[in-house]
């Protein structure tokens, strides 16, 4: 950020030091926070039942800090460098195969970070 000499000597004379910006706040991380953000608005926030507190409770002995349902979605996936869990609805994590899945994704995520 470029400061004239008159907004130099203010902040001489306030005894005020100028911050450096960092990456998180240019341009292009805006966008792509965006971009990530509009990727993710058609996902939901998991309910509270006795299945979402057994899940969570799996999620918190990894490095997995959130967890989004995909209505739309059928697989079970990490994304965002391994911090995001994606699954689909409670209603189909009920079948076998997904349940499958899902517990399968976990127990890799507990070996990896056993490591």
């Amino acid at each position: 950020m470029k400061i004239s000499a008159s907004q130099a000597q203010l902040l001489r004379q306030l005894n005020i030091k100028p911050l450096q910006s960092r990456s998180v706040f240019t341009p292009e991380s805006i966008a792509q926070h965006n971009d990530l953000t509009s990727e993710h608005a058609k996902l939901l926030q998991p309910e509270d039942t006795i299945l979402s507190r057994d899940i969570r409770k799996l999620l918190s002995e990894t490095l997995i800090s959130d967890w989004l349902l995909d209505p739309a979605g059928s697989d079970c996936a990490v994304a965002e460098n391994g911090n995001l869990l994606i699954t689909p609805v409670l209603t189909s994590l009920q079948n076998p195969k997904a349940k499958k899945q899902l517990w399968a994704l976990l127990q890799q995520q507990l070996a990896d970070d056993a490591d």
